[in-house]
C-alpha cells in the first residue's frame, strides 16, 4: 500500500484507466509488439507499540512488490499481467517479524482489447468496485477499506467511455460504464510460490467460489464536468455464495474525490467512499464502511489524514464499530524514492492499539524496444 494514493495523477489515472482493469498507455505510442514493464517497490515497517492485545505489540518489517508486464501486440491488443510478492501469512502472535512469510503470486493475467471509446477483457483480473481501498491516503488510509476490494477472479467484462468529445454526453464530463461477470480462482494460480498460500477450492467455499459467471459488478466513474469540480464512483457487486456457503453477498458503493489548488503551489486532495454489504462474505452480517480523508501537497512535501468506520450488524446478535484514524507525512526525492512515516489509532473487535510505520517506495519502469 503505498503512502501517498491521491495525487493528480491518480485522479486522472481513476477516471482514464482504472474503471477496468488495464493499464492506460500513451497516444503517441506507436512500436508494435512491445512490452511494457513497471515495478512499483515498497519496504514497511510497522510498530505495534501498544495494544489491548499483548500478542499484538510486535515489529513487522515487510517488503511489497507488485511487478506489472503489459505484452502489447497492437495499439488496441495487449496481454496485461500483475503479480505480488508479499507476505502471504499472518505473523506469529507475540513475534516480531523481519521480511519473513513473503510468497509470490499471481494477481492478474488477462487479454485485453482497448479503443478510444471501448475495452472488454477476459482472464484473471481484478474486478472494479470501490476505491478507496486504493486512493484513501496516507501509508494505513487503504486498510480497512481493503475489505472490500475484489481481487483474482476469473472472468469476462468490459468498458465504455461516453463523454469528452461528443460521444453521447456532450459537454456533460467524462464517464466509464464498466461490466464485469466472474467467479474465484481455483486454479493453480490461487496458490504461492516461495511461501505457499495454499491452492483455492471450490469446497472452500464462500462469495463467488463457483466456478461459473453467477456473479457480477458493475461501475459508473466521471468527472471534468463543468461547474462541477469533483469525481464521482458508483457500484454495485452481486457475489453468490459458493459451496456451504449460506447467503450471497451484495454491495453498494459510492464515493467522490478531486484535486483543489488552495496557491500556486499547495494542493488539497480530498476523499470520501460509503460502501454498504448485505450478507458479507456470505454470512447473516451486514456491513458498512465509511472512509474520509485529504492530502495536501506542498513540492515533495505530502501529509494526510484519513479515518475509516467499519459497523458490523451480525444477525441476532448487538451490533458494534472498528474505527482507524491515520496521520502520516512524506518527502519525494529527485532520485524517485519517496519516505512516509506516520501513526495509526485503532478499535478492532474492543481492541485498541497504537501502531506508528515507515514505508520507503520506489517505481521501476521500462518498455522494449525502448
Amino acid at each position: 500500500m503505498p503512502a501517498f494514493r491521491v495525487s493528480k495523477a491518480a485522479v486522472t489515472a481513476l477516471l482514464a484507466a482504472s474503471v477496468y482493469p488495464i493499464a492506460g498507455h500513451a497516444e503517441e505510442d506507436t512500436i508494435f509488439p512491445r512490452v511494457d514493464v513497471e515495478i512499483p517497490m515498497e519496504l514497511e515497517n510497522d510498530y505495534t507499540a501498544s495494544s489491548e492485545d499483548e500478542d499484538a505489540e510486535i515489529n513487522d518489517l515487510f517488503a511489497t512488490i507488485e511487478p506489472g508486464i503489459s505484452v502489447r501486440f497492437t495499439k488496441e491488443l495487449s496481454i496485461e499481467s500483475s503479480l505480488v510478492f508479499e507476505p502471504v501469512q499472518d505473523p506469529d502472535a507475540g513475534d516480531d517479524r523481519f521480511l519473513e512469510d513473503h510468497g509470490l503470486y499471481a494477481e492478474e493475467i488477462f487479454v485485453n482489447y482497448e479503443t478510444e471509446r471501448f475495452a472488454a477483457y477476459a482472464g484473471k483480473f481484478n474486478p472494479t468496485f470501490g476505491t478507496a481501498w486504493d486512493i484513501a491516503p496516507g501509508i494505513f488510509g487503504t486498510d480497512l477499506a481493503e475489505d472490500y476490494e475484489i481481487t483474482e477472479r476469473i472472468g469476462a467484462g468490459g468498458a465504455i467511455k461516453f463523454g469528452g468529445d461528443g460521444f453521447g454526453a456532450g459537454d456533460f464530463g467524462e464517464h466509464r460504464l464498466a461490466l464485469n461477470g466472474f467467479f474465484a480462482d481455483t486454479t493453480a494460480l490461487s496458490d504461492s510460490l516461495i511461501t505457499s498460500r495454499g491452492e483455492l477450492d471450490l469446497d472452500d467455499g464462500g462469495p463467488s467460489n463457483t466456478e461459473d459467471l453467477s456473479s457480477m459488478s458493475a461501475t459508473l466513474d466521471g468527472g471534468n464536468m463543468p461547474g462541477v469540480p469533483v469525481n464521482y464512483h458508483l457500484g454495485v457487486q452481486f457475489q453468490e455464495g459458493g459451496r456451504g456457503t449460506p447467503e450471497d453477498q451484495t454491495g453498494y458503493v459510492v464515493g467522490l474525490n478531486g484535486s483543489y489548488p488552495l496557491t500556486p503551489t499547495i494542493t488539497l486532495e480530498p476523499m470520501v467512499e460509503n460502501a454498504y454489504f448485505e450478507d458479507f462474505g456470505g454470512v447473516q452480517e451486514n456491513r458498512n464502511y465509511l472512509t474520509g480523508g485529504a492530502s495536501l501537497l506542498y513540492g515533495p512535501w505530502n501529509a494526510a489524514v484519513s479515518y475509516t468506520n467499519r459497523h458490523v450488524d451480525p444477525e441476532g446478535e448487538d451490533s458494534f464499530s472498528d474505527d482507524q484514524v491515520q496521520v502520516s507525512a512524506g518527502y519525494a526525492f529527485a532520485n524517485g524514492l519517496t519516505l512516509d512515516a506516520g501513526y495509526k489509532y485503532t478499535e478492532d473487535a474492543g481492541t485498541h492499539a497504537h501502531v506508528i510505520g515507515a514505508l520507503l517506495t520506489y517505481n521501476f519502469a521500462f518498455s522494449y524496444p525502448n
